[in-house]
């Protein structure tokens, strides 16, 4: 899983949860290199999927989408199961 997918699928954790997620954050889960973080939320932000604002990153609505469809169980597929039965059958 490529850096960028990582940092997505991330900010959607959080963004479920609604917390705030730092810069500070960021860079404390790409523990090797504080530079790639820079790099991937740059590239990011290129591609306007997440949104920079101070020391906060967000996720915008592209950016969302982008993360769900990339995520392995969305949870719109987990809660899926048998179509909803009739109440009661109809009268022939």
């Amino acid at each position: 899983m490529n850096d960028d997918i990582q940092l997505l699928s991330m900010l959607l954790r959080y963004s479920q949860r609604r917390m705030v997620v730092s810069l500070g954050l960021v860079q404390a889960h790409f523990v090797a290199d504080a530079v790639a973080s820079r790099a991937v939320i740059a590239r990011l932000q290129r591609q306007r999927l997440v949104y920079v604002e101070g020391a906060t990153v967000r996720l915008t609505l592209p950016g969302f989408a982008q993360a769900i469809a990339c995520s392995s169980h969305p949870a719109s597929v987990q809660r899926l199961g048998k179509p909803p039965q009739p109440s009661r059958s109809r009268a022939a």
